[in-house]
């Protein structure tokens, strides 16, 4: 039968546990392989330090008292119920395992759940970098889960599925309160067009959204994608050019996304659309907003047609016009 170190590698030709060389027949938390004598795995705490060594007795805790430690499973498991029941079934069963392994000490009840596959599954998320330190204690991230929660509540967001990547990742780097900011950022900018943004989903699928549905997709790609396939920013795009009196087409403005035009860009396009359409207009000449569009997006014959357009207002009409610029590339006019 192979053995296996700390690591967790298979030994070669190892025949019996060798202690000084911290060879085991098992993996840290588990004793299938393990017979009477034979000595337990003890793995490391969550500072990585080496636990205590034991030698198996062959007695399951979870079947009632382990000879060793002389602690009863069902007392175990009230005392880990006590200590840790917000936390799932499976990781306060196995502190309780620990618990009576260890003879009731607590601490080293911890740190064998936390080595642990079900501990792991659960809380994976909560490590460190190195793997073996946690960012902080169980109570304390679902604690400012918890908070990240609450400033989704505030905005009429009750469903949280769909977050739960998104705040684990957040954990340990992103504090509740820079959470709240950010939020209130977003919500900030977009607010005004939710109402666009609803009456467009109306007409493009026939169902409406509520505002908390639809700002949830606005900041979620994955409830974006529940919702209607990838669609909401095309149809962003559209709500920013509606709202400043421009007509809605779903296959131009996704068009126009597919291009790389992003919501900043639309906005800075449209605020401006009108007055720089209007001045054209007093020179005889007829600008039109898929002009302006294709501009902002790079296209050359749009671009050099804007900065003619801007070259003979200038010496027409002595207005100082520069070309407002993204990324090297026209999007409108700007008077000086």
């Amino acid at each position: 039968m192979p053995f296996y170190n700390l690591t967790g590698n298979i030994v070669p030709g190892a025949t019996a546990p060798d202690p000084e060389n911290n060879i085991y027949k098992n993996q840290p938390g588990e004793t299938a392989n393990l017979l009477v004598g034979d000595a337990i795995n003890p793995g490391i705490d969550a500072n990585g330090n080496k636990l205590p060594e034991r030698t198996y007795t062959g007695n399951n805790s979870t079947e009632g008292t382990d000879g060793s430690s002389g602690v009863d499973y069902q007392y175990a498991l009230s005392v880990a119920n006590t200590l840790y029941g917000f936390l799932p079934e499976a990781i306060v069963k196995k502190f309780a395992e620990g618990y009576a392994e260890y003879g009731g000490d607590k601490d080293l009840a911890l740190s064998f759940t936390r080595q642990s596959s079900e501990y792991k599954k659960e809380f994976g998320w909560l490590f460190n970098d190195d793997g073996i330190t946690l960012k902080m204690t169980e109570i304390e991230a679902i604690g400012v889960k918890e908070s990240f929660k609450n400033t989704l509540r505030e905005l009429g967001i009750e469903d949280f599925s769909d977050f739960e990547d998104e705040f684990n990742e957040m954990v340990g780097d992103v504090a509740p309160v820079e959470f709240q900011q950010r939020i209130d950022t977003v919500y900030a900018a977009i607010n005004n067009r939710i109402p666009e943004v609803k009456t467009m989903l109306a007409d493009y699928l026939g169902v409406e959204y509520d505002d908390a549905t639809i700002f949830a997709s606005l900041i979620n790609p994955k409830i974006e994608d529940k919702v209607l396939n990838g669609a909401i920013d095309t149809i962003t795009l559209g709500a920013e050019a509606a709202s400043r009196g421009f007509s809605y087409s779903f296959g131009r403005f996704n068009e126009l996304k597919q291009k790389g035009m992003d919501l900043k860009m639309a906005k800075e396009l449209y605020e401006n659309a009108s007055g720089i359409i209007g001045m054209a207009s007093t020179i005889g000449r007829d600008l039109d907003i898929r002009t302006l569009e294709d501009a902002a997006l790079g296209d050359t014959a749009a671009s050099k047609r804007v900065t003619r357009i801007n070259a003979e207002l200038a010496s027409m009409q002595g207005i100082n016009l520069g070309a407002a610029k993204k990324d090297g590339n026209i999007i409108g006019l700007t008077e000086d």
